[in-house]
């Protein structure tokens, strides 16, 4: 671990020694494996992590009543830590990452290289309804940019490697080398020319393996084709396309709208934490795929396993015909947005409360 943080921070006197001896071009390909594998390594510490927590839960996981409070339980604490231990300097979002390259020379806090680590898994681990992908987006490329900072790259160089961060912080949590290079390149690095696209796929694939080395993970969405390919077909894919926009369109107005609604309760703070704590609680106790990041459940639904993916809610979903299962899962997929912002609301509200148990 101390070597680890000697390379990010401090800058490892032997890496020095090679930097002398590469020219820049060959130490920005070392380097990029160097993140890779530091990058994969963080993701596989969170997915420990969060699934350390989730083992933990599943002991009480016959009392859904429990189960369905925990989320507010573990933005609390991940309040806590945000607010006495870091200080409120956590950055939110991959705004944050795109505001640092554009405005602050790719320069991100060093802090940044473990807080989301610790603060997403308190609240996916207890099963909030948010993803492991921004946080590890960001770890990923706080460890790029601060690696770059402590063997004093330039500005390209260090952007570069920032997004190698990121891509193989993407490749190590979820097993897509090629996802996490398509991310940094048309995300990150959007003026980018070919030569960036060496370094972030070693970064990439260093993390994928690291991960694959330590966790002995399979793909989670694994598929059987059952038919041959049709070309006849492809009408249905270019809907599956344009719903899946319009879908897109309607999560991110709903996250707004739903942020705004709340904004009316801006100076009632205990009434906004009743109605994101109640209103979380109710959805995961109606429908339990809501419940953490939601991949398992993900995989049991493309099983076709509906009754293992409702489990434990105060639904009777056997009972339900097929067009009713249909109906509830689409119902699922239109409140799906709101638990974020519930949490987010929790979270805002209770820094700003100053309870005692804070």
């Amino acid at each position: 671990m101390k070597f680890f943080i000697n390379l990010i921070f401090k800058g490892n006197g032997f890496i020095v020694w090679i930097q002398n001896r590469l020219t820049p071009k060959q130490f920005v390909i070392f380097s990029a494996i160097l993140i890779g594998l530091t990058a994969g390594l963080a993701a596989v510490i969170l997915k420990l992590f969060v699934h350390w927590l989730l083992v933990k839960i599943g002991v009480v996981s016959n009392n859904q009543w429990l189960i369905a409070s925990l989320p507010v339980i573990g933005i609390s604490l991940c309040v806590i830590y945000i607010h006495y231990i870091n200080g409120n300097k956590l950055g939110k979002g991959l705004a944050n990452i795109l505001f640092s390259i554009a405005k602050k020379s790719s320069i991100l806090p060093k802090d940044q290289t473990y807080s989301h680590i610790i603060s997403s898994a308190l609240t996916v681990g207890f099963g909030g309804s948010a993803g492991l992908e921004s946080p590890i987006v960001t770890t990923g490329s706080a460890i790029g940019s601060n690696f770059g900072l402590a063997y004093k790259l330039n500005y390209k160089e260090r952007t570069l490697l920032l997004a190698c961060g990121a891509a193989a912080g993407i490749a190590g949590a979820f097993n897509t080398p090629i996802a996490g290079v398509l991310f940094a390149l048309e995300v990150l690095l959007v003026e980018a020319n070919i030569s960036a696209f060496i370094p972030i796929l070693i970064a990439s694939a260093a993390g994928g393996l690291c991960s694959k080395i330590i966790l002995h993970e399979d793909i989670l969405l694994n598929f059987v084709l059952r038919e041959p390919f049709n070309y006849k077909n492809i009408p249905f894919y270019m809907l599956l396309g344009i719903v899946t926009v319009f879908f897109s369109y309607y999560y991110s107005k709903m996250f707004l709208l739903s942020e705004k609604f709340f904004r009316k309760f801006e100076k009632k703070k205990l009434i906004r934490v009743l109605l994101g704590g109640s209103g979380l609680f109710l959805m995961i106790m109606i429908f339990p795929p809501l419940f953490g990041e939601g991949y398992i459940k993900i995989k049991q639904l493309s099983e076709s396993n509906i009754s293992a993916a409702f489990a434990g809610s105060l639904l009777d979903i056997d009972s339900f015909s097929k067009i009713q299962i249909y109906l509830i899962l689409l119902f699922t997929i239109l409140v799906k947005p709101l638990p974020p912002v519930l949490l987010l609301e929790v979270e805002a509200m209770v820094v700003t409360l100053h309870l005692p148990f804070l």
